[in-house]
């Protein structure tokens, strides 16, 4: 079994810096999904925020997979579970750190004393956000962004397994940007360093998140079969040895994406 983990944003809606193939056909989306139940890729990552991607996800055969999603403000899990066509999920998230409180943590206790969610959790963005929200609540599951300029997380890395809390990363490609050969002008501060990424980048990228011991899983967007078997490809070669600090980041305008200029 892989540590890969399919991020399903680009079946709802148009989504990612370097996408130009705009959002998967439902045609594209049977041959990936056939793809990911042959080769060992169990576990899929949507959300309510995905535009149409959960409802996309129900019209398929999804008994063979560990489904994550996310919720955002007073959302209901009802919903989810309505357009996924299932009866539960293995894990419920917060889509956003700050919507974690007493009164919505309670909410989630509740879905998961049902037996509708097996894991309950939260994405974050910010690790001193997670380090208070470890502190607070007694949370399964958490996912992170990851990647080559982004390491920002490893230090809690120890403290989470420790915890035994289930990590999965995300972002390992920054949206597409480490792998992109030709950069938009807003990136011109950190051109230097995405410059000496080492090739082939897709390798790299990926065995940064993957050779971490602590993570669980490594969540990854694709626009088409083609893309998903080139990471598989990458993910199943042995891994490179590189000393990935030197290209570590701390602007958070370069490594949140939500940051980033819409210029």
């Amino acid at each position: 079994m892989t540590k890969l983990a399919l991020g399903t944003a680009q079946f709802g809606m148009n989504y990612g810096i370097s996408n130009t193939r705009g959002q998967v056909s439902e045609s594209e989306i049977e041959r990936i999904l056939t793809f990911c139940k042959t080769h060992g890729i169990c576990t899929l990552d949507t959300a309510q925020g995905y535009g149409e991607s959960e409802a996309v996800l129900g019209r398929y055969d999804l008994s063979s997979f560990k489904i994550v999603t996310k919720l955002s403000g007073d959302a209901e899990l009802e919903d989810s579970l309505c357009k996924l066509n299932v009866s539960s999920v293995d894990a419920l998230l917060f889509h956003r750190e700050d919507e974690i409180n007493d009164t919505t943590w309670q909410r989630f206790e509740n879905w998961k004393r049902q037996k509708l969610v097996h894991k309950i959790g939260v994405s974050v963005y910010s690790p001193q956000k997670l380090s208070q929200i470890m502190q607070l609540y007694p949370i399964d599951i958490v996912q992170l962004p990851l990647n080559i300029l982004d390491q920002r997380f490893i230090p809690l890395l120890p403290e989470l397994k420790q915890k035994k809390i289930e990590v999965h990363t995300r972002s390992v490609f920054l949206q597409g940007l480490l792998l992109m050969n030709e950069y938009p002008t807003y990136f011109d501060s950190v051109k230097p360093v995405l410059q000496k990424l080492p090739e082939p980048k897709l390798l790299y990228a990926l065995h940064f998140a993957l050779s971490l011991q602590q993570t669980d899983k490594t969540v990854v967007g694709v626009t088409c079969l083609k893309d998903l078997e080139e990471i598989y490809k990458a993910a199943v070669a042995p891994s490179p040895s590189v000393d990935y600090s030197v290209f570590f980041v701390e602007d958070e305008k370069i490594i949140n994406p939500s940051l980033w200029s819409k210029e």
